[in-house]
Order: structure tokens, then sequence, then C-alpha cells
């Protein structure tokens, strides 16, 4: 498995321990009796200024401030501290300027499934935030359903380390931030800038390989673009290349699926990747088991909504006579709407809509409501 360190990051600041700084501070004593002299060695005064020096090797200022990660690097080097060491006794770290902080880092980053599922996501539902002033980009995550976009954090958590944001963060915000310490990895790992990360444009990179990694990045795009029904699930992209990458994952995983593309002048640029029933099925199972081993590789509701699905061609009436009066008699005790009555017998949504236009025919319900959005119907009185 692939690893970063904290040095392969752009522009990092970091606290350490106090009992590392202390170990530091008994070094340079040892070599120097005075700071100003291990100052001298070290640094040039435009380099690091004299008072900077003195303050970053105080444990009361370690516990407010953030210290650039090439200051305590030279001064480890120096003292024949290896960076590893160093890196192992980082308690958080941040872009310099930044806000948000990563806290109890997972060092080194490995490169997991998870991590080609956000680089998925940040092409999916994700836009590249430039700012200006020589800062770094990063990525924001829009996502209206809060389990999504809480799991998006969680995802980045289980790669990185825990991110300090504030409190009410996810109450108010619906496009969770992915912190530029960690989002310039992604533009490094996959070898593109702002521009490689553009829905309208982009492509799976060629650096995600193995079953797992590409099946988690097909999930990304299940939870973003994707709609499911009982007789396939629909990823729709206005990208036409993309669409053909994510045909070649499922041929990869022995999902059964197809591609349709629209002549008509509104739909001439959009993709239509369409998994059939029985790619679903297969794809469910292989799904389950990547859940066990990474479980933020959650389909939510989705995930539940697939496996209803499969549940349909497995109930014991699927296809047996008597399912118009089954409807009937459950509109005589609730008026519902069609998706209502699929979910309650696991039937199909085009096979309850032809038995309502038949009941509606032979005039033994009616349509109520349909100011909604699920229209509702409702036995004649």
């Amino acid at each position: 498995m692939e690893e970063f360190n904290l040095w392969d990051l752009e522009r990092i600041n970091i606290k350490v321990r106090e009992s590392f700084l202390r170990e530091i501070n008994e070094k340079i004593k040892k070599i120097n009796k005075q700071k100003t002299e291990a100052y001298k060695i070290m640094f040039k005064e435009k380099e690091v200024p004299w008072i900077n020096f003195k303050n970053m090797l105080k444990p009361s200022h370690i516990r407010d401030f953030f210290v650039p990660w090439e200051v305590y690097a030279k001064i480890c080097n120096k003292l024949g501290i290896s960076k590893e060491v160093l890196q192992e006794n980082i308690i958080s770290y941040k872009t310099a300027g930044g806000i948000n902080y990563i806290q109890k880092p997972i060092l080194p980053i490995e490169i997991t499934p998870v991590f080609h599922m956000l680089f998925a996501h940040n092409i999916g539902d994700g836009t590249v935030i430039n700012p200006k002033k020589r800062r770094l980009p990063y990525f924001g995550y829009r996502q209206f359903d809060k389990f999504y976009r809480i799991n998006y954090i969680r995802k980045i958590e289980s790669i990185f380390g825990k991110i300090n944001f504030k409190e009410d963060y996810f109450e108010k915000s619906t496009r969770p931030y992915c912190p530029p310490a960690i989002s310039t990895l992604f533009f490094r790992y996959y070898n593109l800038d702002v521009g490689g990360f553009n829905s309208l444009t982009s492509r799976i990179s060629p650096k995600i390989i193995g079953k797992e990694s590409l099946l988690a990045v097909l999930i990304a795009f299940i939870i973003d673009e994707g709609h499911i029904d009982s007789t396939q699930i629909t990823i729709v992209l206005k990208n036409k290349a993309l669409v053909e990458d994510l045909k070649k994952i499922c041929d990869k995983l022995g999902y059964k699926s197809k591609v349709t593309f629209r002549n008509n002048e509104t739909y001439r640029d959009y993709g239509y990747l369409n998994i059939l029933r029985e790619g679903m099925k297969k794809l469910y199972n292989d799904y389950q088991v990547l859940n066990q081993e990474y479980p933020v590789i959650d389909l939510g509701w989705k995930g539940e909504k697939l496996n209803n699905s499969l549940k349909i061609y497995f109930r014991p009436i699927y296809k047996l006579k008597g399912n118009r009066e089954l409807i009937l008699e459950i509109l005589k005790k609730e008026c519902l709407s069609v998706n209502h009555i699929a979910s309650k017998i696991n039937m199909t949504r085009q096979g309850v809509r032809y038995h309502i236009h038949k009941l509606i025919i032979s005039k033994k319900i009616k349509l109520l409501d349909k100011t909604k959005d699920n229209w509702i119907y409702g036995v004649q009185k």
C-alpha cells in the first residue's frame, strides 16, 4: 500500500508533543549551553528571526501556535533527530494561514480505497475552491443529505485524522470542506491541477486499480449521481467520456451494464450508465464485503433502496395473480402514493402504476390528491 508523509505535503505548520519539545531543548543544551549559539549554527537571521526561534522552543508557545514544519525539521536535523521521529511526535497540523486543523493525525498517510472514493466524490458533487492571496486550493463537497455530508468528512478522517471544525459546522453548511493541507495531496497523487477535477472534463485516473478501489469509485458516483429503482441503477453525467470510464469499471468488476446517449438538443451532452438488475445483485454483494472492511464506504439509504429493489424478485407473490387485489385491499385501509405502495409490497413502481391504472379504469379507486410530488390514491366512495 502506498504511503505519504507530512513532508510530502505543502506549507504545513505543526504542533509537537511537549515531551518531545523538552527533548529538543535538552539536546540543544548538551551541544551549546546558550540557545543563541545554537541559533547561529542552525539559522540565518533572515531565515528565522531570533525571537521566533526562542519562542518556538517554549511549551507555552506550542500550546497556542503552530510552527512551520521546515523549522522543526531543520532543528531536528542539526540535532541528529530523524524526520520520521519528528513526524511521530506531531499532535496536529494545518496549512499555513489555514483555520481548520487535523488533530491526532494518522501518519504516514495510506492510499486506500477510501482515498480513491474521495477522488470520485470531489468530481461528482465536489468543487475546487481556488482562493487568491497565494492560498492553496481546496475541495468543497456540495451535499444536501446530512448523512452523506457527514460521511464525507468521516472518510477524510479515516485516512488523515480528526478535523477540527466549528461545533455547528454541519448544521449551517451544506458544503463541508477538505482542508488545503489534505487537498494538496489529491492534486499531487493524481498529478492533476484544479481543472482536473472539473466534472465536465474529468476522467477516472489510471492510478486507480484493484477491485476494492474501483468499486469504491463506482459507489461514490452512485451516491452523488445515481438513481436506483427495481430494474437498474442509472448514473447520469454531463461527461460522456467519464460515463465510458465507469462502464469500463463495471466490465472489469463483472457488473452487467450498458451505456446510452440521447440525440435531442437538451441531453445530447449527457451519458447514461445503466447497471442492469443482474449487475445490481453482484454489485450489492461486493459492496457488503467492502463495507465490512471499510465501514465508511456506506451507501446509506441508497443501499437500503438497492437491497429492497433486489428483494422484489424474491418475494413469494412476485409475478403471481392477486397483486391487483392486494393493492386494492391496501388502499381500502389508507390512501397512498405509488412509491408507498411499491415499498409496502416489494413491487416495482412500474408494476404498481399498471395495476393502479387498471383499478382506475374499473372505477374501484381514484386519484385523490395530485398537488404533492407523489400523487395519492384511494378507493371510490
